[in-house]
């Protein structure tokens, strides 16, 4: 009985030293694929999109303008590629703009699946590199910051788009996964909550697979690679803190649940009901509560056997009638 006494505590200090270890191993991995993720360049995704059917060369070949958009916020320049309607470059009668974001690790290429009928119809098109990504160096900001600090970036290039294109023209934003999650919190800053729609900067957000919140998407991403809760929860402190220490904010600070309820701009959610890396009812979730709030016009779209930003290429017919039915109706 003496002998069991003193091996009892031993058998716990050990369990509890390997739990220890395991959470700030799975930490200090979580902290490094979100924020220190390896991205990829502009040929690679060029020759990917390619590969995959995304666009053809033809469509690359068209006359795309390469420009340098200064991002105050950052102090450094955030590099698009625009393609201005063709029967008005200076934009008298054209549809609208339509500022295209994508997902982090790519690059502008992936937006480009987009393109084609808003080009079709008279739409003026501008597709930027998220800061890090592709033309677009990282600035005086640490990234990727999954739009706490990306959002500020888009403020500028919605401004330099109006100035380009005029300021009566609707402009509107369409992103995905994280460039979804980037146009929404830039809503209450482009729209804000209590002013009148005639001076609102942008005029309706397609979100293509957004996540609801940074600290939601690791909480996702841990449940789903099967670690148990009691691992994966401190694991979130660890990455919560360390996220504080090196850059200054907090995992549910990149929110846009939160941003979708301060602002009433029309935002569209589209989702892939097969998306387990961004989980479909991240968008379910701030859809409902958008409607449920009366926030804004709000519509949710989901896509059978769409796997994460997929939806697209699942159902094109699906994605662009909803789009522009959606469009027409709060767009004018």
């Amino acid at each position: 009985m003496t002998r069991l006494f003193i091996v009892l505590p031993w058998i716990f200090l050990s369990l509890f030293g390997l739990w220890l270890l395991v959470v700030i191993g799975i930490g200090l991995r979580s902290y490094r694929l979100m924020f220190r993720a390896q991205f990829q360049d502009l040929e690679y995704c060029r020759t990917w999109g390619l590969e995959h059917n995304e666009y053809t060369e033809d469509f690359l070949n068209l006359p795309w303008e390469l420009v340098r958009i200064h991002s105050a916020y950052r102090d450094a320049p955030i590099g698009a590629i625009v393609l201005s309607a063709p029967a008005a470059p200076v934009g008298l009668d054209a549809k609208g703009i339509a500022v295209f974001v994508h997902g982090i690790t790519w690059t502008r290429y992936g937006m480009l699946k987009y393109m084609q009928p808003f080009i079709d119809r008279g739409w003026h098109v501008v597709a930027i590199d998220l800061a890090g990504h592709g033309d677009s160096p990282g600035g005086n900001k640490s990234v990727p910051a999954y739009g706490y600090h990306e959002k500020h970036d888009i403020g500028a290039v919605v401004n330099w788009a109006r100035d380009r294109f005029g300021v009566n023209l609707p402009l509107i934003l369409i992103g995905e996964s994280m460039g979804a999650a980037t146009v929404l919190q830039y809503a209450p800053i482009g729209a804000p909550a209590g002013t009148s729609a005639e001076t609102w900067k942008v005029q309706a957000i397609i979100a293509d697979c957004p996540y609801s919140s940074a600290a939601d998407e690791l909480d996702a991403r841990l449940a789903d690679t099967g670690i148990p809760r009691f691992i994966a929860k401190p694991a979130h402190k660890i990455v919560d803190m360390l996220l504080y220490l090196f850059r200054g904010y907090h995992l549910a600070d990149p929110s846009p649940k939160e941003a979708v309820l301060q602002s009433p701009v029309p935002i569209l959610f589209i989702h892939g009901e097969a998306d387990t890396y961004v989980p479909t009812w991240m968008s379910q979730v701030m859809a409902d509560r958008r409607g449920s709030l009366k926030t804004g016009p709000t519509e949710l779209l989901l896509v059978p056997e769409a796997s994460h930003a997929k939806s697209v290429m699942v159902n094109r017919d699906l994605w662009f009638e909803r789009v522009f039915a959606f469009l027409d109706k709060h767009v004018k």
